[in-house]
């Protein structure tokens, strides 16, 4: 019967993606896009065919520091649970990049003020941080949740999470969800390592695959396998930890790069967005809201005020 449910799900959410493609992805006609395969031993692609991709323009809106926030709680009161049924999930998935410094820089960069006084606004208002595997799995099958859940991301493996983020987060009993490069985990500079990323999984975050080395594999279609199937296989090799959830470098998609997701068994596949109402037709494409650097904290809780 599960079976079933899951060729269903996969059936509507292809349907979804061939729906879509005319108004959000390249003119590719599905029929044309080669049979994918999730083979975990595949041959790395020829770098001198690897397209680079420019880095987004950066346009940053110097705002005040927020005020002082009160000190974090001695403890985390137990969220009162609700039951959902499956096919819909109402939660906020927030997406940061870099915490650091002690005031804003860019886009991505949230200072550790501004993300320490963002996380005693979500305790201060109830929510409760849950992993993205709870979100799917209820999503899939039903269950129950927090009565007001979030999910915190964070996006290409950031030593300053580990440093700044992590510590605070857990002041406050949130997990997070942690997307890796793969070949960023042995010693690369400003990356966290392999046993930093255990110790965050003792603590209770969640590591997603973020790619093999962050291509853009809507214009690699070549390299998609390894970028999506074998960082999968490399970073539970290493982590000894399931890796669930693909979060799609630049938050780019063509219904190729989602077919190849879904056939390296990855659960979901994380996107870019404004919604926080998740389905079955939007699996492969969750939507995640980008917290700038530049946000006051008006502007951050502005950001899902749909639950607030």
């Amino acid at each position: 019967m599960q079976n079933n449910r899951k060729f269903q799900l996969i059936h509507i959410f292809l349907m979804s993606i061939l729906i879509l493609t005319g108004c959000h992805f390249p003119q590719t006609p599905l029929e044309t896009i080669p049979a994918a395969s999730a083979t975990l031993t595949a041959t790395p692609p020829d770098p001198t065919h690897t397209a680079e991709v420019p880095p987004p323009t950066l346009t940053p809106t110097v705002t005040a520091s927020p005020s002082p926030t009160p000190p974090p709680p001695t403890a985390t009161p137990t969220p009162v649970l609700v039951y959902h049924e499956p096919g819909e999930v109402v939660a906020p998935i927030l997406l940061y990049h870099h915490i650091d410094g002690d005031d804003y820089d860019n886009r991505y960069q949230v200072a550790v003020p501004d993300f320490r006084a963002q996380m005693q606004w979500l305790y201060d208002h109830g929510y409760t941080a849950i992993t993205i595997s709870t979100l799917v799995d209820v999503l899939l099958e039903g269950g129950e949740l927090p009565e007001k859940p979030i999910v915190l991301t964070f996006d290409d493996g950031h030593l300053s999470v580990y440093e700044k983020a992590f510590p605070i987060m857990e002041e406050y009993g949130f997990p997070g969800v942690f997307y890796i490069v793969a070949n960023r985990i042995n010693g690369s500079p400003d990356f966290v390592d392999v046993e930093q990323i255990k110790t965050m999984l003792d603590a209770g975050w969640e590591v997603g695959s973020h790619g093999y080395s962050h291509l853009d594999v809507t214009q690699n279609h070549y390299a998609a396998e390894y970028e999506i199937a074998q960082s999968k296989y490399d970073l539970q090799a290493a982590l000894e930890a399931p890796v669930n959830t693909f979060a799609y470098p630049y938050g780019l998609i063509d219904p190729y790069t989602a077919t190849m997701v879904s056939n390296a068994a990855y659960k979901a596949g994380m996107g870019l967005g404004v919604s926080i109402t998740h389905t079955w037709g939007n699996l492969f494409y969750l939507n995640r809201i980008e917290i700038y650097g530049s946000d006051s904290l008006e502007e951050f809780a502005a950001r899902f005020a749909q639950n607030p």
